[in-house]
Order: C-alpha cells, then structure tokens, then sequence
C-alpha cells in the first residue's frame, strides 16, 4: 500500500478505556501539526468505549473494533497495516501528548531522511522522566535497558511494517520492537518531554509480572543478559527465584549495590 507523502497515522490501541481516552484522543487532536487519521483500534472493549471516543465527532477519528481480543500488540498491528501516512505515532489510550508532540517530531525526520524513527522523554506520574539524558549511541544502549516507550515512538510507515510487533510478548514490546529496528534502521532521540503517562490500576505495567516478561525477553534475546548492571541483575534475580541459597542471595545483593551506584550517572 502506497502512503500519502508528509501525512501523519496516529494509532492507538484501547480496551476498556472509557474514562480516560477522551483526555487522550484530545491531546491528539490539539496538536500544532494535525494528523491525516487518527485509527482507534478498539481490543474488544466491554464498557462504553466506542461511545466516548465518537462523541468527539472527529473527521480524523477511524474507528476500529476487534471481532476478539488480540492483544495490544495486534492491535498495533492491525493499526500499522491500516496506515495511510508516510509516518505512524503511536499513543496509549490512557496518556497524554504535549502540543508540539508531532510537529517536532516531524521536523526531526525532514532534517535528517536517514532517520526512520525518532522518540522524545516522557514524564511517568509526575515522578520522573525516561530517559533522564540525551542518549547518542542508541542502538547500543538499547542492549543495556529499555527506555523507549511507545507512545514516544514517531516512524516511517514503510520500516514499521517491516518490524511488526511481536504479538507473543505480553509486556516489553516496546523494547522487542525497538531493538529489532536498531538492527536495520537509524533511531535519534529527541530530548524533550513530550508525553505524560498515566499508569493505572490495570495498565500492562501493573498487571504483567515484571520478572517473567524480562525471562521471556532474555529467553528471545540471550546475549541481553551479558550488557548492563541493569539485565545482570534481573537476570540475578530470575536465578534467584528458581535456586535460593546464599551463594545466589550475596551475588543478587553486590548487583545490587553497584547498580545503584551507576544509576546517579546513568540514562
């Protein structure tokens, strides 16, 4: 499918979002640069989602409703092949965009054709902001930790339906997603703070065991566990869980110890 050169495809995937994804949709529709669609891939929903999100009554709102439950990353999926724009950002259904999210992203893109994808810093629950620095070396960074969030992600349409997102993982595929896209294509980082997440009672970060998505990564991505005091620990933590004994404990605590060191001078 041919895109529409310079358009923009926003996709959000949603389930149950009824109380928050008006908020979020807004943020969408306020920005300084418009989309071309904005496509609601809506997982299956059981409340009044589809009702909230048409009563905006937006041209640019394509709304999409799945037959069954497929997931966020099938929703995304379903979301990347429906794309008409030259470029695709994606946004979570319970967050919020600043105004200029788009329109500096784009420009990013315009200044440099062989970047394929750019992300900005989010700031999570008014707490903190990821990643805290510029990061340069992406690809290689990426290996160490995850800092790319999805709803930062701003990408050529083309390279996203190379990628795909990995259907399987049920947490983590932002970061799946993103270091198989290091492989073939250039990342930058926009060092801004252009999202805001929200994180709620029954977000994929509260309800997916962190431990086992982290051995479901590792177990896609052995050589991760060899790059970071942050993939030593977990990988620590996971040996720990299955083997407690002293030796496992006095090796988790050390990680430990170093990792909070290195996390005052790290990204």
């Amino acid at each position: 499918m041919s895109q529409i050169p310079n358009a923009i495809s926003v996709i959000i995937p949603t389930y149950n979002r009824a109380h928050l994804i008006k908020e979020s949709l807004k943020s969408v529709l306020d920005q300084t640069l418009q989309p071309y669609e904005i496509i609601v891939v809506d997982d299956f929903s059981t409340d009044n989602t589809e009702e909230v999100i048409k009563s905006l009554n937006s041209p640019l709102i394509k709304y999409v409703k799945n037959q069954r439950k497929k997931g966020a990353n099938g929703a995304r999926n379903t979301g990347i092949l429906m794309a008409q724009g030259e470029y695709i950002a994606f946004h979570d259904s319970d967050d919020i965009w600043l105004p200029k999210k788009l329109e500096l992203q784009k420009a990013i893109m315009e200044i440099d054709s062989s970047n394929h994808m750019n992300f900005c810093c989010m700031e999570v629950d008014k707490q903190q902001t990821i990643p805290k620095k510029r990061i340069h070396d992406v690809a290689n960074n990426l290996k160490k930790k995850n800092f790319i969030s999805t709803q930062t992600i701003f990408l050529r349409t083309d390279a996203a339906r190379v990628i795909m997102f990995d259907e399987n993982l049920k947490r983590f595929q932002d970061w799946d997603f993103c270091l198989r896209f290091s492989e073939y294509y250039k990342i930058f980082h926009l060092d801004k703070v252009l999202v805001i997440q929200r994180i709620s009672n029954d977000s994929i970060t509260n309800k997916v065991n962190y431990l086992e998505s982290y051995e479901a990564i590792f177990k896609k991505y052995p050589y991760l566990k060899d790059f970071g005091i942050y993939n030593k620990v977990l990988d620590q933590e996971l040996i720990y869980q299955k083997e407690k004994n002293t030796v496992n404990f006095f090796k988790l605590f050390f990680l430990k110890l170093m990792r909070r060191v290195i996390m005052m001078y790290s990204f």
